[in-house]
């Protein structure tokens, strides 16, 4: 890991894409250890709906048991929760936090790019770490926006904007492994990254990364990073996942991460550029709108207001909610 990320001696594996991301990027913080580096986690705090039903990203102010860093970034443990809508929300980080024994800090993705990127470098100032690795499990993150198959842009594409000012890492796990883009596609996305000369190296997962991602999903809930575990254990074809609405083609390159250069991957994502000055998440996710692109926060406004009528989300229900809205978006 250390010959293709330069000569660094303190690593900040950052899930960039919310929920169960941080599963693999403890896994692979793990790793990094074991090669005599200095390594942390951190995570945007952002919830599937089946988790947290309230929409959008979890805010500071409804977190309990944390600790400021500064103005964008806090430390969270394992007895730190939520509490939107009138209940209690274990998030992931703080389940991770539970196996890894110690504080992983948090991202204020509400800020937009501007918190992203301002909360990251708080961070990285205060473990003292060179480098930031934006872990992405699927590969969302090389997509270009516009894709059918995208259910979940905001928050990769707000973290690569961010990711780029500070010239950070993207590190793609798993490629295609949480049923979004296909994984030939995703594959295809990063070739052309590395036409560009942003391929930095790729690595596969060892017997010890395997046993601990296993024991680190005993604690988090991620159907994506389970992909990884099937994979060694010799799985070949299609999943299903998220109550049927998506599948994922599960073979040895669900095996692979990818570190990719952030700047190389920001400058072929179309969309990048319209959200980069963003400093609140709505703004990304109206400039997003406007350009056609159906985001993951469109999906959960929906499905939270099914679920308060007492409707049963189904992946049919999924798929109708995308298909209304992105045919709503474009003819806007």
């Amino acid at each position: 890991m250390e010959l293709f990320l330069g000569v660094k001696k303190c690593l900040l594996f950052f899930a960039v894409g919310g929920g169960g991301d941080v599963a693999t990027a403890s896994m692979l913080a793990l790793a990094a250890r074991r090669l005599g580096l200095r390594s942390f986690v951190a995570s945007v705090v952002w919830e599937r709906f089946v988790v947290d039903p309230v929409p959008g990203p979890i805010k500071f102010d409804e977190i309990s048991g944390g600790r400021r860093i500064g103005d964008c970034s806090m430390l969270v443990d394992g007895n730190s929760k939520a509490f939107r809508g009138g209940r209690e929300v274990v998030f992931q980080a703080a389940r991770a936090s539970r196996f890894l024994g110690e504080p992983i800090a948090i991202i204020d993705l509400v800020g937009g790019v501007y918190g992203v990127r301002k909360g990251l470098e708080e961070v990285l100032n205060h473990f003292g770490c060179e480098t930031v690795v934006a872990v992405d499990v699927g590969g969302d993150i090389v997509a270009t926006g516009f894709e059918e198959d995208l259910w979940s842009p905001l928050a990769d594409f707000t973290g690569l904007a961010a990711l780029a000012q500070l010239k950070g890492v993207v590190a793609v796990h798993s490629p295609g492994g949480d049923g979004e883009l296909p994984q030939d596609y995703v594959l295809k996305r990063i070739s052309l990254i590395a036409e560009h000369g942003g391929y930095l190296g790729a690595r596969g997962v060892t017997r010890e990364d395997v046993e601990n991602l296993e024991k680190i999903l005993e604690f988090v809930e991620s159907e994506a990073s389970r992909a990884t575990l099937l994979a060694a254990k010799g799985a070949w074809g299609y999943v299903s996942l998220r109550k049927g609405s998506r599948e994922t083609f599960i073979s040895p390159v669900n095996l692979l991460t990818f570190f990719l250069d952030s700047t190389v991957v920001a400058s072929l994502n179309p969309v990048i550029r319209y959200i980069e000055n963003c400093k609140n998440i709505e703004c990304a996710r109206r400039k997003l709108n406007e350009l056609g692109i159906f985001t993951e926060l469109d999906l959960e406004e929906e499905v939270y207001k099914l679920i308060q009528r007492g409707v049963e989300i189904t992946g049919d229900v999924l798929l109708d909610i995308k298909k209304r809205f992105r045919k709503s978006i474009s003819k806007g």
